[in-house]
């Protein structure tokens, strides 16, 4: 009959808690991760936006390119000065692909009842016209790790108050929206 040493117990019980994370069930739908990890993973406002581009002025006129978002406020809350952790389950996350290629989190403008992404800024006049396009338009710098199998654990630098979505890095027609007070 063979023995098994008692210092062998930690390793297991590591490599399992490392695989009892929970991960969502469907890709690119972006959760808080709770500060305690037994508790349900939390839903973020999903909003669809919608694309837009105004010009305003006469003769010289300026003009934006922004996304839209309805309403003034999510009603999902974290409080300023705490580091925020998030999850999402990616087709990317087996790979070595960088996720800050795919995914952003942006700060966003409040307008009347709206918050916007902007990106794209210009000025015509009749003497021409510029245009300048920033896909990381608001980006917030974002440090990834891998999270169970499938997953990225996003994590925060200390965020300012005012609204924030996540979502695709480039024109992303489905965020998830959360605020900072």
């Amino acid at each position: 009959m063979r023995r098994f040493s008692l210092a062998i117990l930690p390793i297991v019980f590591s490599v399992f808690a490392q695989t009892s994370q929970t991960e969502p069930d469907t890709i690119d739908i972006f959760y808080a991760l709770p500060k305690d990890q037994s508790a349900a993973l939390v839903s973020l406002e999903r909003q669809q936006t919608t694309f837009h581009a105004k010009a305003s002025g006469f003769m010289v006129m300026g003009l934006k390119g922004f996304s839209e978002i309805t309403g003034k406020k999510s009603p999902v809350r974290f409080n300023a000065g705490e580091a925020l952790e998030f999850i999402v389950r990616s087709a990317f996350a087996a790979s070595a692909a960088d996720p800050n290629t795919f995914y952003a989190l942006r700060s966003l403008q409040i307008k009347k009842n709206t918050r916007e992404i902007i990106f794209m800024t210009g000025h015509a006049s009749p003497l021409g016209a510029s245009t300048k396009t920033d896909p990381s338009e608001g980006a917030i710098v974002l440090e990834f790790s891998k999270y169970a199998t499938s997953s990225y654990k996003i994590k925060t630098p200390l965020l300012k108050l005012g609204e924030y979505a996540l979502g695709r890095a480039t024109m992303p027609q489905v965020v998830f929206c959360f605020g900072v007070d």
